[in-house]
């Protein structure tokens, strides 16, 4: 195949006329049909000009080296997926509060979110950011994902004002094999009220392995006021009302929680 073959190749290949070709490259259409015919060669500044154009090397231009990106690739000669394609971003042209309506891509930001890594209102990613965020490590208000940093956290390690998780730190109340929180369930169970197979309270501790200053046990209790289940004789009675009495105002509202574990 000659330069002027490979020419006309990639030109019909664009869909343009020698018209067409020439105005792009601001010269004459009987310049490019002299190309074309091989009556004549472009000269350096064109051979980039045309390169670019074509998406092509200069040297598959003059000597047919390489084929041009808009051929056919065969099994061998290039990956199916090349790694160092960029995945192109999409966003949305109208805005809310600043961020595109929704944004998809590898680092994606919007109202809306999905990507590698994601961050907006609604967010969903692999690390995900957001008021409601969904993500193998995620942070938001609202927050799920295998690390989850949230008011409202679900995930395998969480931490937030209310927690559930395979292990599970929260300021208010935790549910989690390993709980830590003032109102604290799971196996490992340590917390102002904690209740758990080995449960560590400071005021209320119910579990196989109870201690705290009310502590209820089914196995081993140690504390200030303590029972092995069943509680019987009004032992539920009096223990509560020691709790009752002792507990701080700011843990009051766990009494409701607890209550039927006194029997009452």
């Amino acid at each position: 195949m000659t330069i002027g073959e490979r020419l006309t190749k990639e030109r019909k290949k664009l869909g343009l006329t020698q018209e067409e070709l020439g105005s792009k490259l601001d010269i004459s259409r009987q310049a490019i049909s002299k190309w074309e015919s091989d009556l004549s060669l472009p000269d350096t500044a064109n051979l980039i000009k045309l390169s670019t154009l074509f998406s092509c090397s200069v040297d598959y231009i003059l000597l047919g080296k390489e084929e041009s990106k808009g051929t056919e690739a065969q099994p061998d000669d290039k990956p199916l997926f090349p790694l160092n394609k960029k995945i192109k971003e999409k966003h949305s042209e109208k805005t809310l509060m600043g961020l595109p309506l929704w944004s998809i891509g590898v680092k994606s930001k919007g109202f809306f979110s999905l990507g590698f890594k994601s961050e907006g209102v609604f967010s969903l990613g692999f690390a995900s950011k957001g008021v409601f965020s969904l993500g193998c490590f995620s942070l938001g208000g609202v927050s799920i994902g295998m690390a989850s940093l949230g008011a409202l956290s679900l995930g395998s390690f969480s931490l937030g004002i209310f927690s559930l998780g395979a292990i599970s730190v929260a300021l208010v109340a935790s549910l989690g094999a390993i709980s830590i929180a003032p109102l604290s369930l799971g196996s490992l169970s340590i917390g102002e009220v904690s209740v758990g197979a080995f449960s560590r309270g400071r005021w209320f501790s119910y579990g196989d392995n109870a201690k705290a200053l009310v502590a209820i046990g089914k196995s081993k209790v140690a504390g200030e006021y303590t029972a092995l289940l069943p509680l019987e004789g009004g032992k539920g009675e009096y223990l509560y009302a020691v709790l009752k009495e002792n507990i701080p105002s700011y843990l009051r509202w766990t009494l409701g929680s607890v209550k039927h574990l006194f029997g009452l």
